[in-house]
C-alpha cells in the first residue's frame, strides 16, 4: 500500500502479514527455492592476497595484464546442489569472470600497479546458496607473484526481485537471521542499535509457510545537548516460535526478502 510522503508506515503485524501473504507463488519465492542465489562471495583468494595496497587496488579496478589465452567456455553451465537438483544457467567466460566483480575504476586516487595473469584452467568451487551447499563451475587463475590460484565462479548468479514500495517502518526495523537453535524454536537475530536508541527487542510473525522477523527501533531518553557519535552496532536479539521452524522461510520485515542463517 502506497504511503503519502512523510506518513508513517504500517505497524509490524500489518507489514509482516502483507509480506507473508505475498510470498507464496512470488518471483522471489521461485528464485529463492529453485534458483542459484549465492549467500557468500563466490571469489576465492589465495592465502596471502594481497601483497600490497596497490595490488588490492589493481584487483578491485580490474587492472589485469593477460599473458595466457582466456577460454570462453560453454554458453551455459550447470550448478549442482547437494540435495540432488541442478540449475543450468548462462555462463561467464574466463575474461568475463575475471572482471565480473571489478569496480570498473580505480578505488583510490591512483592505481599504478597491474596484475599479470599467467594461466587459467576450468575448475569448480563450493558455494553456500539459498538451496544449501552447491558445486559451481569456476575459472582458476594464476597471477604472477602469488602462490595458489584466484578462483572465480563461471556462472551468472540469480538475484531476487527488488522489494516494491518498501514500507516506512514505524517503531521497528528489519533484522538479519544469525542462527537457529537446535530444536528449531528459537531464532537469533541481528538488529541495529546505538546511541540514542533503546535496546532492541525481537519481533516475529508466523504462518504455516513463513516466519517474518524484525526488531523494535525506538529512541531512548537523552539529556539536552547530548551528541551521538556514528556508533551504530549490531545487537543480538532472540525470538521464540510457536512451532518449530521446519523448513519455513524466514523473511526480513525491513527488506521483504528471505534470510538464511549466517552459520
Amino acid at each position: 500500500m502506497a504511503q503519502s510522503p512523510g506518513a508513517p508506515g504500517p505497524g509490524f503485524q500489518t507489514r509482516a502479514a502483507e509480506l507473508a501473504s505475498g510470498w507464496l507463488g512470488s518471483p522471489s519465492q521461485q528464485t529463492w527455492e529453485s534458483g542459484y542465489v549465492p549467500l557468500e562471495d563466490t571469489t576465492r583468494l589465495p592465502s596471502g592476497a594481497f601483497h600490497s595496497g596497490a595490488d588490492k587496488a589493481a584487483y578491485e579496478a580490474g587492472q589485469f595484464h593477460v599473458n595466457a589465452p582466456l577460454p570462453y567456455g560453454p554458453g551455459k553451465q550447470t550448478v549442482r546442489f547437494d540435495h540432488g537438483t541442478t540449475a543450468t544457467l548462462p555462463a561467464l567466460g574466463a575474461g568475463q569472470a575475471l572482471r565480473a566483480g571489478s569496480l570498473g575504476h580505480c578505488p583510490t586516487s591512483s592505481c599504478p600497479t597491474w596484475l599479470t595473469v599467467t594461466g587459467v584452467r576450468a575448475a569448480t568451487e563450493r558455494v553456500r546458496t539459498s538451496q544449501g551447499e552447491a558445486t559451481v563451475p569456476a575459472w582458476a587463475f594464476v597471477i604472477q607473484g602469488y602462490q595458489g590460484e584466484f578462483v572465480f565462479a563461471a556462472v551468472k548468479p540469480q538475484t531476487l526481485p527488488e522489494p516494491v514500495d518498501p514500507a516506512r517502518l514505524n517503531g521497528y526495523q528489519g533484522a538479519r537471521l544469525v542462527s537457529v537453535s537446535a530444536d528449531g524454536r528459537t531464532l537469533t537475530l541481528g538488529a541495529v542499535t546505538g546511541c540514542g536508541k533503546q535496546a532492541p527487542s525481537g519481533l516475529v510473525y508466523e504462518t504455516k509457510d513463513v516466519v517474518v522477523v524484525g526488531a523494535t527501533d525506538k529512541p531512548a531518553p537523552m539529556s539536552p545537548g547530548t551528541v551521538c557519535p556514528a556508533d551504530a552496532v549490531m545487537a543480538r536479539v532472540q525470538v521464540h516460535l510457536g512451532d518449530v521452524l521446519d523448513g519455513r522461510t524466514v523473511i526480513n520485515v525491513g527488506t521483504g526478502q528471505p534470510e538464511a542463517a549466517v552459520g
